[in-house]
């Protein structure tokens, strides 16, 4: 994993999830590498103040985390923690105005 994937498994993973997902481990990484990737290929120029992106964003990561069988009460907060990790990353992956 690199340093993104690793900061996105970090916030699926968070409180023990491991064991209630099925697969455990390997799919918290799947989950990561996929969502370092669809994050990536979505982000706009004005992601961050944008409020409608920002939703949309979220809703993508909720409806990744619905195809890997993310448990469901435990959705909301990674929904938070991998949008704290997108800020953190905005800088380096979010296209620039030209």
């Amino acid at each position: 994993m690199n340093h993104a994937e690793l900061a996105f498994y970090d916030a699926v993973a968070q409180r023990g999830i491991a064991e209630a997902v099925a697969g455990g481990d390997a799919i918290l990484a799947a989950i990561a590498r996929a969502l370092v990737d669809d994050i990536r290929k979505n982000l706009s120029v004005d992601w961050l103040s944008c409020e409608p992106v920002r939703a949309k964003l979220r809703g993508r990561v909720r409806r990744l985390l619905a195809r890997y069988d993310y448990p469901p009460k435990e959705e909301r907060q990674a929904v938070d923690l991998v949008t704290k990790q997108m800020e953190a990353f905005a800088h380096e992956w979010a296209p620039r105005a030209e």
